[in-house]
C-alpha cells in the first residue's frame, strides 16, 4: 500500500467492513501483493482528473476459494476405549498418531479451508466478475473531476471521502437486482410522494402531483415488462423439449429402419408427453403472486408465455420429423400426445384471450394502484366498470362467476388497500383538520362509488337483457369496502365535532384557561385513534373500532356536560344581566350540538331572576359601602361618594333598558311588574344618600375658616422622628415643614367637583375657590423652597458641612419669618418666598461651584482611571509587527508619554482643591483646617483611581494577549524539535517585566502632607539610604490584587505559549523527515535490494512532502503571536531534498552495478559465441550459449526495462548520473538486440555440425534406455524394496542402489541437455522417475528402521533388573509415530508395512515384559514358564539381559504368560493374608 496514503487506507477499511472481512483483513493486502497493478489502479482512481461529465468507478469483487487440507485431530485411544467397554476401530488404529510426550492419539482428517480473494477494476467490470453471480461486487463512484486531496488523518478521511465518493454493493442476477430496486425502493418512494389525498386544489402544485402520478404509472408498466422479460428468459432456459443426440438429417424411412433410433425417439416423445402434462398442471395450479388485480394479469401473461414457448417448440422442423417417425412406428403414443397437445392449444388460446381482454383493464388497474388522489380513483371506477361490463358480455372465459368474482374481489382489495394507505389513522390527525376531513370524505366517496357503480352496471345489464345476470356475492365484494366506508363516516364525525367546538367559542372565550383546557382535551381525544394498536380498516377489528368510538362518544359526553357547565358559569360570571342577555343572543346565532342548543333556550326564563339578584346585590353593596365608598384616586370624598352612588344606579338602569327593548322574550307580566317595583325602590334610596352627603358638606365648610390664620412654617427635629438617621450630623437636625392643613386643602378641593355635579355652594366658598390657585401655588412654592434647601444640605458630605457651616446659618435666619410672623391670610407671602429663594440660591451657587470643581477633579481622576499604561503598538499589516523586544520597548515608550500626562493631571487636582478653598474662604493656602477631612477624602480617591488604572491596564493587556489578534511576531525553527525563537521563557519574562514596570510607574505620584493638599518633599533618611520620596507606590504594591497580577499574567502567558507549542503537533506529520538517521535508514533500505519502483515510491514520498511543505502557509497567527514559519519550512525542504539525494545516490549505485554487470554478461556471451566448435565440448559450449540467449530473452528484456526505469527515475528526481552511464543506458537495448541477432546467425551456421552430432546423441540415448531397463528390472526383483521381512538385507543394499541411480540420473540429465542443444525431442524416462520416487520413500522408511534397530541394540544390553518398560514404550511409540507421519505413498510400500508390523510386535511384547516384571513371580513360576514354552534360560541378575528375553519371542505365548502371572498374583495375595 502507498506509504502515508490515508485515502487508500480508508478504501481498505471500507472494503473490509462492507464485505464482512473483519477476520480476513489481510485479504486487501494480499490483493496488492498478488496483483502488481492493483495499487496503481486505486491510485489512478483517486488522482485521476476528468475533462468530461462522466465520473470514475472503482469495482471490488470478493471471491471465496475452497481448498482441502489434511489436519491432525485427537481421537480416543484404544486403551481408553477398552476401559470403557468399546472396541477400537482398526482403521483409526492404523492411522492414529501417538505423541511421545502426551500419549494422545491423533488421526488425519480432510478439512475444507476457505480463502477470501479480492479483485479490483477501474471503470469497467471484467468478465471474471461475472463467472459466479453470487460473488458480491462493491463499488466506489467519484463525485468530482479533480484529484481527491490527501486527508490529514483517518478522522478527516471519514468526513472528506464519504462526501466525495459514493459507495454501494451489488450481487446476484443483474436484471433481478434491478427489478428488486424498482419494486422495493423506487416504487415505494414514488408512492409516498404521490400518496392519495383529498381532491387537489387548483393550485400551482397540481402539475407536479400529476407528474409524479405519470412517472409512477410508467414505472409500474416498465416493471411489468421487466418481470415479463425475466420470466421469458427463465422460460427459454428451463422449458426446453429435449431432442436426442442422433443424426436426424436422414429420411424418415431410413430412420424407421433403425430399431434403436425408433426406440429412442419413442422414449423422447413419451418424455415430451410427461413434460407438457407437468407444465400444464403447474400452470393450472399457479395462483397470482399478489392480492391486487395486476397480479392476475401477470399470472395470465406468465401462463401465455410458458404455453406459447411450448407451442413454438412443437412447431420446430426437427420436432415434427420426430413426430412423423413416431406416428409411423407407434401411432398409440402419438394419439396420447395429440390429446395433450390439444389441451395445450386450448389452454394457450384461453391464456391469450384472457390477456387480450385484461389488457383493456390494465390502465384502470394502474390508476388504482398508483392513484395520486382519491378524486382520480373515483373517476376511474365508472370507466373500469364499463370495461368489466364489456368483458362480461363478449369474453369467452370471463363470463362466469368463477372468473369474474375473484377479479372484482381483487379490485375491491386494491381500492381498500389504497384507502387504507392514504388514510393512515396514526398520521391523519397530525395534519390540518380541514384537509384531513376533506381527505376522509373523498375516501368515503370512493368506497361508495365502487358499490354504486356496481349497481349501475347491474341495472344497465338487466335493462339490456343481452348478457348473463350481473349478480355476484355481495359479501365478497362489498363487506370490507362497506365496513371501511363506515369507518370513514366515523372519522368524518370526529372531525365535524372538533370543527363545531372550535367554532362555538369566540377568541375571547378561547383565551380563558378553562376553555383552553377543554379544547386541549377535545383535541386530545384523537389520541384514542393515534394510539390504536390495530388497523381500524381491518374488518376483523370491528369490535375494537366500535369500542374506540364508544370511548370517544363517552369522552365527548363529558365535554358536552362541561360545555354546558361553562355556558352556565359564563352567564353567572358576566358583570350584568344585560351582558348575559347579549351573550345568549350571540350563542343562538351559532349552529351547535342539539343538547347545548336546547339548554340555551331554557336560559331566557332565568334572566329576570338574575336581574332581581343584581338589584339585591346593588342594595347590599350600597348598604355595606355607603359609609366609606370606594373612590378613584383623583376624586374628593363628598363628590366621589355621590359619583359612586350614581354609578351603582347606572348598573341597574342599563339592564332595565335592554329588557324593555326585547320584552317579547321575557317571562310573564306579573314577574316583570315585580322587577320594576324593586328597581324603583333602589333608585329612591340612592337619591336620598346623595342629598345627605351634600348637606353634611355644607356644615363642615362653616367650621373650617379658622385654619387660614395658622403660621406658614413649623419645625420638626430629626431626633423626634421615629426612625433616626445616625449617618447625619447634628448640623442636619433642623427640618422645616409647610403648615398648610389637609382639612383646608380638602375643603377647597370639594367646591368645584360639587359645582360640576350640579350642586349650589355658599358665596364665601365661591370666593375661596377663586383664590384656590394662589393659595395652593404659595403652598407648593414653599414646599419647593424647603425641599431645595433640604436637598442641598442632604447632597453635602460631612466634609462639606464642616466647610459650609456659616453659609447654612444665613439661610436659616431667613426662614425665621415664616415660623413666627406670617400666616395664610397675609398678602406678604410671595415676598417672603422671594427672599428665601435668594438666600437658598446664593447657597446653591456656592455648592454648585464646589460641585463643579469636584467634577473637574473627578474628570482628572477619570483620566487617570481610564489611562492604559500598557498600550500596545498598532500595525495594519502582519509583516509590520515587532518582535518581542521591540514590542516591549514600544509599550515602555507609550507608558512614558501617558505618565507625563497623568502627572500633570495629578498636579491639577491640588490646584482645583485650592480653587474650592477660595470659593468658601477666599484663600488658596492648600492647608485650611476646616478642609482637612476634605483633603483626606480626595487623596483616598487618587489612590483608588491608581489601583483601578493598574487593574484596567493589566486586564486590558491580558485580554489582548489572550485574544486572537497578533501583537508581536516570533520565528518557528527546527532545533531538537519545533520551538519558538526567542524561547518561550524569554517571551514570558519580557511580558511579565512590562507588568512590573507598569506597577512601578506609581512612584511618579507623590503623597500629600497630612491635613493639606501639598506634595510631600523629598526626605533625607541617612547617609547610607540617601533620600526617600513618599509616593503611592508603597501602598499600591501592597494591594492584594496588584500584588497577584504579575503572577496571574505570567501563568496565563505560560499556558498560552504551551498551547502554541501543542499546536506544533501538526508539524509531526513531517516528523519522518528529521526523526530518523538518514544514513542508517537509507542504508537499511538499500540492504534489502529493493526495485526501482520501491525507490520511486520512497523518493515520491519525500518529493510529495517537499511539495506539501512548499504549499504550507509561510505565516500563521496563534493567539497573540504571529508565527513566522519560513525558517521551519526552509529547513524541512532542505531535509526532504537531502533524503531524495541520498535515495537517488543509492539507486544510482545499484543501477550502475546492474548496468555494468549486464554489460559484462553481454560481453562474455559475445565471446562464447565467437569461439570455434572444433570439439564436442566446444560445440556444446556454443550451443549452450545460443540456448541461454534464446531462453533468457524475456529476463534480459525485464532487466533492460529495470535499468532504463531506474535511470528514468533518477532523471525525474534530478539525481547526478555519470555521462558514461547515460551513454551505456542509451545503447544497452541495441547491444542486446545485436547479440540476440548474432546468436541466431551462429545457430544457423552450425546446422550441419549439429546434424552429425545429433546421430551420435540418438545412439547414446538408445543405449541409455537399455541400461535403464536392466536397472529397473534389477531394482524391482532384487532391490531394497523386494526383500520382504529381511529388512537388514534391504538396508545393506540400499547404498549400492542409490549410487547406481545417481549415475543413471546424471547420464540422463547430460543426454537431455544435449538433446535440447541439438533441437532433438527430449527423452522421457518414466522408469527413472518412478525409481527415484520409490527410492526416496525407501530411504525414509529405512531411516526409521535403522534408528529403531540401533535403539533395540542399546536396549538389548540392559540387564533385566534395570529394565525401564515405560521408557521402552515411549521410545517405540515415537518410532511408530515417525513412521506414520511419512507420506501416504511411502506408508504404502511393503518395507513400511513390514516395519510397522515389526514395531507393533515389539510394542505388544513390552506389555508381556511388564507382566513378567511383577513382584509376585517366584522361581517356580519361571520354571513353569520354561516348561510350558519349551525354552530354557538361566535367570542370573548379573547376566540376564533384555536380549535373552526377546530371544524367547514371548509374543507367541501371551496367553501362557497371562495365566502364570495371574496365578502368581493370587498366590501372593493368599500369602499376605
Amino acid at each position: 500500500m502507498g506509504i502515508h496514503d490515508i485515502r487508500v487506507e480508508w478504501i481498505r477499511k471500507t472494503v473490509t467492513v462492507s464485505f464482512g472481512l473483519t477476520k480476513y483483513q489481510e485479504s486487501f493486502d494480499e490483493l496488492l501483493s498478488r496483483d502488481s497493478g492493483a495499487e496503481e489502479t486505486i491510485i489512478r482512481f483517486l488522482n485521476g482528473v476528468s475533462d468530461v461529465d462522466c465520473f470514475s468507478w472503482l469495482y471490488f469483487l470478493k471471491h471465496i476459494r475452497e481448498e482441502e487440507i489434511e489436519e491432525q485431530v485427537p481421537v480416543v485411544s484404544r486403551t481408553s476405549e477398552q476401559n470403557n467397554g468399546v472396541s477400537s476401530d482398526p482403521d483409526h488404529e492404523s492411522f492414529s498418531e501417538v505423541e511421545s510426550e502426551t500419549n494422545d492419539n491423533y488421526k488425519t482428517e480432510v478439512k475444507v479451508v476457505r480463502h477470501v480473494e479480492l479483485y479490483v477494476s477501474l471503470d469497467e467490470i471484467p468478465e471474471r466478475f461475472h463467472k459466479n453471480p453470487k460473488d458480491p461486487i462493491f463499488y466506489f463512484k467519484r463525485n468530482l473531476k479533480e484529484t481527491i486531496v490527501h486527508p490529514v488523518d483517518m478522522k478527516e478521511a471519514n468526513t472528506l471521502m464519504t462526501r466525495l465518493i459514493d459507495i454501494g454493493m451489488q450481487s446476484g442476477d443483474p436484471l433481478e437486482a434491478f427489478r428488486r430496486q424498482l419494486l422495493h425502493i423506487y416504487v415505494p418512494w414514488f408512492t409516498a410522494e404521490a400518496r392519495p389525498t383529498a381532491a387537489p386544489k387548483k393550485a400551482p402544485t397540481d402539475l407536479p402531483l400529476k407528474g409524479r402520478h405519470s412517472v409512477l404509472t410508467s414505472v409500474h408498466k416498465y416493471l411489468g415488462k421487466l418481470s415479463q422479460t425475466i420470466r421469458e428468459i427463465h422460460a427459454q432456459g428451463e422449458i426446453v423439449l429435449q431432442i436426442p443426440d442422433l443424426d436426424l438429417e436422414l429420411e424418415v424411412n431410413v430412420l424407421l429402419n433403425s430399431p434403436e433410433i425408433v426406440e429412442r425417439l419413442e422414449q423422447c416423445v413419451m418424455n415430451w408427453q410427461t413434460q407438457i402434462t407437468t407444465i400444464m398442471e403447474e400452470q393450472q395450479s399457479n395462483q397470482p403472486e399478489a392480492p391486487g388485480p395486476i397480479a392476475e394479469i401477470e399470472l395470465w401473461r406468465d401462463r401465455a408465455s410458458v404455453l406459447s414457448a411450448l407451442c413454438q417448440q412443437l412447431k420446430q422442423p426437427m420436432v415434427q420429423k420426430i413426430l412423423d417417425v413416431t406416428t409411423k412406428a407407434n401411432p398409440a403414443i402419438i394419439h396420447t400426445l395429440n390429446g395433450t397437445i390439444a389441451d395445450l392449444s386450448k389452454y394457450h388460446s384461453e391464456s391469450d384471450n384472457n390477456v387480450f381482454f385484461l389488457k383493456t383493464l390494465e390502465r384502470h388497474f394502474l390508476n388504482l394502484a398508483a392513484g395520486s388522489d382519491f378524486t382520480m380513483m373515483k373517476e376511474t371506477i365508472p370507466e373500469m366498470m364499463e370495461s368489466l361490463q364489456i368483458i362480461w358480455q363478449i369474453s369467452r372465459h370471463y363470463n362466469s362467476n368463477e372468473r369474474m368474482v375473484p377479479l372484482m374481489e381483487r379490485i375491491a382489495w386494491q381500492l381498500c388497500e389504497q384507502v387504507s394507505r392514504g388514510l393512515h389513522v396514526l398520521k391523519l390527525f397530525k395534519v390540518n383538520r380541514e384537509e384531513a376531513y376533506s381527505m376522509v370524505l373523498c375516501a368515503k366517496s370512493v368506497l361508495e362509488q365502487w358499490k354504486s357503480s356496481y349497481y349501475d352496471v347491474r341495472a344497465a345489464i338487466e335493462k339490456s337483457g343481452r348478457a348473463p345476470r350481473w349478480e355476484f356475492d355481495h359479501k365478497r365484494l362489498f363487506e370490507i369496502s362497506d365496513y371501511m366506508a363506515s369507518v370513514c363516516q366515523d372519522l368524518c364525525y370526529v372531525f365535524q365535532v372538533q370543527k363545531e367546538f372550535h367554532n362555538f367559542f369566540d377568541p375571547d372565550m378561547k383565551s380563558r384557561e378553562q376553555i383552553k383546557e377543554m379544547l386541549i382535551r377535545l383535541d386530545g381525544l384523537v389520541s384514542l385513534f393515534e394510539e390504536v394498536e390495530f388497523d381500524p380498516f381491518n374488518i376483523s377489528e370491528n369490535g375494537n373500532w366500535k369500542k374506540v368510538m364508544q370511548d370517544f362518544d363517552s369522552a365527548l359526553g363529558v365535554i358536552d356536560e362541561e360545555t354546558i357547565e361553562f355556558v352556565d358559569l359564563a352567564f353567572k360570571t358576566v358583570h350584568s344581566s344585560a351582558a348575559a342577555f347579549e351573550m345568549l343572543l350571540k350563542f343562538q346565532q351559532i349552529p351547535f350540538r342539539k343538547a347545548i342548543n336546547d339548554h340555551l333556550k331554557r336560559k331566557f326564563d332565568g334572566f329576570l331572576i338574575q336581574y332581581c339578584n343584581e338589584v339585591d346585590r346593588i342594595n347590599k353593596i350600597f348598604d355595606a359601602e355607603k359609609s366609606k365608598p370606594y373612590l378613584v384616586k383623583c376624586e374628593t370624598p363628598v363628590a366621589g361618594s355621590i359619583t359612586w352612588a350614581r354609578t351603582l344606579f347606572c348598573q341597574i338602569k342599563e339592564p332595565m333598558l335592554s329588557f324593555l327593548k326585547a320584552a317579547q322574550m321575557l317571562g310573564s307580566e306579573q314577574q316583570s311588574y315585580m322587577v320594576k317595583i324593586k328597581y324603583k325602590d333602589t333608585a329612591l334610596r340612592i337619591r336620598q344618600y346623595e342629598t345627605k352627603k351634600y348637606e353634611d358638606w355644607l356644615k363642615e365648610i362653616e367650621n373650617s375658616w379658622p385654619l387660614l390664620k395658622q403660621p406658614l412654617l413649623t419645625i420638626r427635629e430629626n431626633q423626634d422622628l421615629k426612625v433616626p438617621r445616625p449617618e447625619q450630623s447634628k448640623k442636619r437636625n433642623v427640618h422645616y415643614i409647610v403648615n398648610f392643613p389637609p382639612q383646608l386643602r380638602k375643603m377647597i378641593s370639594e367646591i368645584k367637583p360639587l359645582m360640576l355635579l350640579g350642586y349650589s355652594v355658599p358665596k364665601k366658598a365661591e370666593d375661596l375657590a377663586m383664590l384656590e390657585h394662589s393659595l395652593l401655588r404659595s403652598a407648593d412654592d414653599l414646599n419647593n423652597l424647603i425641599e431645595d434647601f433640604h436637598s442641598l444640605v442632604d447632597s453635602l458630605r460631612e466634609e462639606h458641612l464642616d466647610m459650609l457651616l456659616p453659609h447654612i446659618e444665613v439661610v436659616k435666619k431667613e426662614m425665621e419669618f415664616g415660623l413666627k410672623k406670617l400666616n395664610w391670610c397675609f398678602l406678604g407671602i410671595p415676598e417672603f418666598i422671594s427672599r428665601g429663594v435668594q438666600a437658598v440660591s446664593k447657597f446653591k451657587s456656592i455648592v454648585n461651584q464646589i460641585h463643579n470643581n469636584e467634577r473637574a477633579i473627578d474628570s482628572k481622576l477619570q483620566s487617570i482611571t481610564l489611562s492604559n499604561l500598557l498600550k500596545l503598538p498598532v500595525s495594519d499589516k502582519s509583516r509590520d509587527l515587532p518582535d518581542i523586544k521591540d514590542f516591549c520597548d514600544c509599550i515602555e515608550g507609550e507608558q512614558t508619554k501617558t505618565l507625563n500626562i497623568l502627572t500633570k493631571n495629578y498636579s491639577d487636582i491640588s490646584f482645583l482643591i485650592n480653587e474650592t478653598e477660595y470659593v468658601i474662604m477666599k484663600t488658596k493656602s492648600g492647608k485650611a483646617k476646616c478642609m482637612a477631612r476634605y483633603y483626606k477624602y480626595w487623596e483616598c480617591k487618587v489612590f483608588d483611581s491608581l489601583i483601578e488604572m493598574l487593574q484596567r491596564s493589566i486586564q486590558t493587556f491580558t485580554k489582548v494577549l489572550m485574544g486572537n489578534t497578533a501583537v508581536f511576531k516570533a520565528n518557528v525553527v527546527l532545533s531538537t524539535g519545533i520551538v519558538l525563537e526567542p524561547r518561550s521563557d524569554v517571551i514570558n519574562r519580557m511580558i511579565t517585566g512590562c507588568i512590573d514596570m507598569c506597577v512601578e510607574s506609581t512612584k511618579r505620584f507623590p503623597r500629600w502632607m497630612h491635613g493639606t493638599c501639598i506634595n510631600c518633599p523629598i526626605q533625607l533618611v541617612n547617609d547610607e539610604e540617601g533620600s526617600k520620596k513618599f509616593t503611592f507606590f508603597c501602598d499600591v504594591s501592597k494591594h492584594p490584587q496588584i500584588k497577584q497580577s504579575p503572577l496571574m499574567v505570567s501563568q496565563k502567558i505560560e499556558e498560552l505559549l504551551l498551547s502554541v507549542s501543542r499546536n506544533f503537533e501538526y508539524w509531526k506529520r513531517y516528523q519522518f523527515l528529521w526523526e530518523k538517521d538518514r544514513c542508517l535508514v537509507t542504508g537499511e533500505f538499500a540492504a534489502k535490494n529493493p526495485s526501482y519502483a520501491k525507490y520511486d515510491d520512497e523518493m515520491n514520498v519525500f518529493a510529495m512532502a517537499k511539495q506539501d511543505v512548499n504549499l504550507e502557509p509561510r505565516c500563521k497567527t496563534e493567539s497573540m503571536i504571529h508565527l513566522n514559519l519560513s525558517p521551519l519550512l526552509n529547513t524541512l525542504q532542505v531535509i526532504a531534498e537531502s533524503w531524495i539525494d541520498s535515495l537517488g545516490y543509492l539507486l544510482n549505485k545499484s543501477a550502475k552495478k546492474n548496468l555494468f554487470n549486464f554489460r559484462d554478461e553481454l560481453t562474455q556471451l559475445s565471446k562464447k559465441l565467437k569461439q570455434s566448435p572444433d570439439t564436442v565440448n566446444d560445440l556444446k559450449s556454443v550451443l549452450s550459449t545460443i540456448s541461454d540467449i534464446r531462453y533468457m530473452s524475456v529476463d534480459m528484456e525485464i532487466r533492460i526495462t529495470d535499468i532504463q526505469e531506474s535511470y528514468r527515475t533518477l532523471a525525474i528526481y534530478k539525481a547526478e548520473v555519470g555521462e558514461d552511464e547515460k551513454e551505456l543506458v542509451a545503447i544497452i537495448d541495441q547491444t542486446w538486440s545485436d547479440l540476440y541477432t548474432e546468436s541466431r546467425q551462429v545457430d544457423h551456421s552450425l546446422k550441419d555440425v549439429k546434424k552429425s552430432f545429433a546421430v551420435i546423441t540418438k545412439e547414446k540415448v538408445e543405449e541409455f534406455r537399455q541400461n535403464v531397463s536392466i536397472f529397473a528390472e534389477s531394482f524391482n526383483l532384487h532391490g531394497p524394496g523386494a526383500v520382504g521381512e529381511d529388512l537388514d538385507k534391504g538396508l545393506s543394499i540400499m547404498d549400492k542402489y542409490e549410487e547406481d541411480l545417481a549415475k543413471i540420473v546424471a547420464e540422463w540429465e547430460e543426454l537431455t541437455n544435449a538433446e535440447k542443444l541439438l533441437d532433438l525431442p527430449v527423452t522421457v524416462c518414466p522408469e527413472v522417475t518412478r525409481i527415484q520416487k520409490d527410492m526416496s520413500g525407501l530411504r525414509q522408511a529405512y531411516n526409521v528402521y535403522e534408528a529403531q534397530k540401533e535403539a533395540k541394540a542399546r536396549w538389548s544390553e540392559t540387564l533385566w533388573v534395570d529394565l525401564d518398560i515405560q521408557m521402552l514404550q515411549d521410545n517405540i511409540e515415537g518410532f511408530i509415530k515417525s513412521l506414520r507421519q511419512l507420506p501416504k505413498d511411502v506408508r504404502a510400500l511393503p518395507v513400511a508395512f513390514f516395519l510397522d508390523a515389526s514395531m507393533n510386535e515389539f510394542r505388544e511384547s513390552l506389555a508381556l515384559l511388564q507382566d513378567l516384571k511383577h513382584e509376585a513371580l517366584r522361581d517356580r513360576h519361571w520354571e513353569e514358564l520354561m516348561e510350558r514354552t519349551g525354552t530354557s534360560f538361566e535367570i542370573n541378575p548379573d547376566s540376564f539381559t533384555l536380549e535373552n528375553m526377546l530371544a524367547m519371542e514371548l509374543h507367541k505365548y501371551a496367553n501362557v504368560i497371562s495365566d502364570i502371572v495371574t496365578s502368581a498374583i493370587k498366590e501372593l495375595n493368599i500369602e499376605t493374608q
